[in-house]
């Protein structure tokens, strides 16, 4: 769900996780600007203001942490602990009108424990509500079963999911307050999140208000029993709606970014070289466009782990942090995007941003900055890297991505954006086709052809529901058989899984699944404690190194994918992963599967007259084909071949991952697994086999099309007949064979 900055901005009042509702719903929940707001619905009599309600409950608010912090500091000193009743029993029954609130027995499942302490509306709202020495992502034994330790959040969490007839619960330990929603499939904490001390003890009124109108026992109670039906989770689903409408506004400010990058490019006047090559063919329109295409992944990949204070390494100092925020970072653009008087023709903006690039190509220790590669590599834009581009034209792009007029103008929160942004910006480049109109004065870059690209490409974007429902269907239940099996430890069977999307698209499904696994692995890692973010990150970046794999046809899918993948499994002060081996461009259902199909040679059913393909040409090649016989095999795929090729790239997975020169050497032994003869040779035979198939048979390429004759050749290492190769090429390229 597209998520925008607070323009109030709360101290002690936040949203953690997309599944629930974005800092501008709860700017308007604080406003009474939401539905369902009079003070009716939160069980007033009409003649009460419920501003003035709000005051009288911060008054009675006030005067119960008063009292919990004297006594507190009193029942420390005799060493004895308090009880929940002392607090938040009291706020959450007098002040936010849990009225029905009751103690509850432990709930005992077949195999699980849940030590839950009360209930509420109607028994559908379960909390877990204990003293402040009990951290809420903490694990301890008292909220365990059989020994296990477990911390609050976590076991709230494990409910929820478990308990269809629950779709909200309460954890607090009089700290701090959190409204947890069923939140099966989603690896990053999703919740609401009230810091009390923060608030009574800087008398924060605001965010007391925005607490109340949000937790009110009125926004949970279910209507006929059904807890889908509560106000929170209307206003839950009204944020959905609102992150829908987000969406389309940026697919709108990226494809305007994109035009506006493109023409700032082509139309300065010191990009010359830039200039003839377009003129030349060097380099092509759509060449150009991926170059832009990547230009905005660096962008977004920046915009998000700025966001997430992820692009540092972990000991960088406060003022390494301060010169890169003041100086090189793109949140600095952001702002000064708003500002006309830096819409200037100098380039120094880009020459500053050319500067951050290149440190995070190799790494910057005065700034903080690790080497990444891999976005950010050498080459990744090499004719945008040499050209320039006017402050104006930056800022103008910048402005379209970081902002989009909902409410005015509002910032984007890319610390919160999700695949859904990614899947939304990968659906929209789709629509369009690049032109670069030479004859306008200046030069025009544009978009033509709307619309067709999806269609020809295959590709189209899988909503959140059937990811996940794909998740819980097939995933699950292979992840849950691996973790069971006693022959081997928990961590290494989930790591030893292989997830692959034939059709990855943006790679919705693929971080949805690692996401899953990694979850399950730091789980297991922290013994019951709630994974902190770094754990998180950890696991997902092992997850995605060792078991995740993809294919797409579209080439921008391919780097979208990757993109996607970087972001979510950044570690701070590590390299991006080497994900050239995982996500791979192709056409998964044209190709070879298995090499014991061309173990005869090309079959005489590939000559078989298809529309568009001439009788007589086929039944020419039919008989050429039989004239051969059987194929003289070479030892490329016998079985020592195929276990040499496992070998090959079973090794370059163990291969670590945790400086740059690990990447570099990563990248350069993936490269000569590639570019030796033999794989050349392998890659050759699997082309001419399918190009048989899917080739035209006219008499104008009945010479050119492959048979077993040419297979022979190959093995034989015999001159090939004329033309074949070069055919056979032009059909890899027009159909993308993907030969597994």
């Amino acid at each position: 769900m597209a998520r925008t900055d607070s323009s109030h901005g709360f101290t002690a009042v936040r949203t953690e996780g997309a599944i629930l509702p974005p800092s501008f719903l709860l700017d308007s929940v604080s406003t009474l600007k939401a539905k369902n707001q009079s003070g009716p619905d939160y069980g007033l009599s009409k003649s009460l203001s419920l501003r003035d309600e709000i005051a009288r409950y911060w008054s009675i608010a006030r005067d119960q942490f008063e009292e919990y912090e004297e006594r507190r500091g009193r029942i420390k000193k005799s060493g004895r602990s308090m009880a929940d009743r002392d607090w938040p029993v009291p706020l959450i029954k007098t002040v936010l009108g849990y009225e029905d609130l009751e103690h509850t027995d432990p709930v005992h499942t077949e195999d699980r424990y849940f030590h839950l302490t009360h209930r509420a509306c109607e028994r559908t709202v379960p909390m877990l509500l204990t003293q402040s020495q009990y951290a809420l992502d903490k694990a301890d034994t008292q909220f365990g079963y059989e020994g296990r330790r477990q911390a609050p959040h976590s076991l709230m969490q494990e409910y929820l999911n478990a308990e269809d007839s629950c779709l909200w619960g309460v954890v607090s330990n009089g700290s701090g307050l959190r409204l947890l929603r069923d939140n099966v499939n989603l690896t990053r904490p999703a919740f609401i999140e009230a810091d009390l001390e923060t608030m009574f003890r800087e008398e924060l009124y605001s965010d007391f208000a925005a607490f109340w109108l949000t937790a009110h026992e009125s926004r949970l109670r279910p209507p006929d029993g059904s807890p889908s039906g509560c106000i929170l989770e209307r206003w839950r689903q009204q944020a959905h709606k609102e992150g829908e409408r987000a969406l389309d506004r940026m697919r709108v400010g990226v494809t305007e970014a994109l035009r506006r990058f493109g023409n700032g490019f082509l139309q300065h006047q010191r990009n010359e070289r830039l200039r003839g090559r377009l003129e030349s063919g060097d380099l092509t329109p759509e060449a150009y466009y991926e170059q832009l295409l990547r230009l905005v992944y660096r962008l977004l990949f920046l915009f998000t782990t700025e966001e997430r204070d992820l692009l540092h390494v972990p000991e960088a100092s406060g003022e390494m942090r301060r010169i890169y925020s003041e100086g090189y970072s793109v949140s600095r653009l952001r702002d000064r995007a708003l500002m006309g008087r830096h819409y200037d023709h100098h380039e120094d903006l880009w020459s500053s941003l050319g500067i951050l690039f290149t440190s995070l190509q190799r790494g910057e220790p005065r700034i903080g900055l690790p080497g990444l590669g891999g976005l950010f590599a050498s080459g990744h834009c090499p004719d945008l890297d040499g050209a320039a581009i006017a402050n104006r034209d930056l800022l103008e792009a910048v402005r379209h991505l970081g902002y989009f007029g909902l409410y005015g103008l509002t910032r984007i929160n890319y610390r919160d954006m999700g695949t859904e942004e990614l899947g939304s910006v990968y659906e929209s480049l789709l629509d369009y086709h690049p032109i670069i109109d030479v004859e306008s004065k200046p030069w025009e870059f544009k978009f033509a052809g709307e619309g067709m690209a999806r269609k020809l490409t295959g590709s189209y974007y899988t909503p959140a529901v059937l990811v996940n429902e794909l998740i819980e269907s097939a995933l699950d239940p292979v992840l849950h058989a691996a973790i069971k099996d006693r022959s081997r430890d928990s961590q290494d069977a989930i790591l030893a899984l292989r997830v692959i999307d034939p059709a990855c698209g943006s790679g919705h499904f693929l971080l949805a699944a690692a996401r899953r696994m990694a979850s399950e692995l730091a789980r297991i890692r922290t013994d019951g404690n709630s994974p902190d973010e770094l754990m998180r990150r950890r696991a997902l970046r092992e997850v995605v190194q060792n078991c995740i794999y993809g294919v797409d046809r579209n080439p921008l899918a391919v780097e979208l994918c990757k993109t996607a993948l970087w972001i979510e499994a950044l570690e701070p002060g590590k390299p991006l992963t080497f994900l050239d081996p995982h996500v791979r461009h192709g056409d998964s259902l044209i190709g070879i599967l298995d090499p014991a199909v061309m173990r005869d040679g090309i079959p005489d059913r590939a000559y078989k007259p298809l529309t568009g393909d001439d009788a007589a040409a086929c039944v020419h090649l039919r008989a050429q084909n039989k004239r051969t016989g059987r194929s003289v095999q070479g030892d490329l795929f016998d079985e020592a071949g195929l276990a040499d090729i496992a070998a090959v790239q079973s090794e370059l997975v163990d291969l670590p991952e945790d400086t740059i020169e690990d990447i570099e050497r990563k990248a350069s032994s993936w490269r000569d697994s590639y570019q030796n003869p033999d794989r050349e040779k392998q890659s050759l035979h699997a082309n001419l086999f399918t190009c048989a198939f899917v080739t035209k048979k006219t008499s104008d390429t009945m010479n050119l099309v492959p048979t077993r004759e040419d297979i022979n050749r190959l093995n034989l290492d015999m001159i090939m007949r004329d033309g074949v190769v070069d055919h056979t090429t032009s059909i890899v390229h027009t159909y993308q064979f993907f030969h597994w």
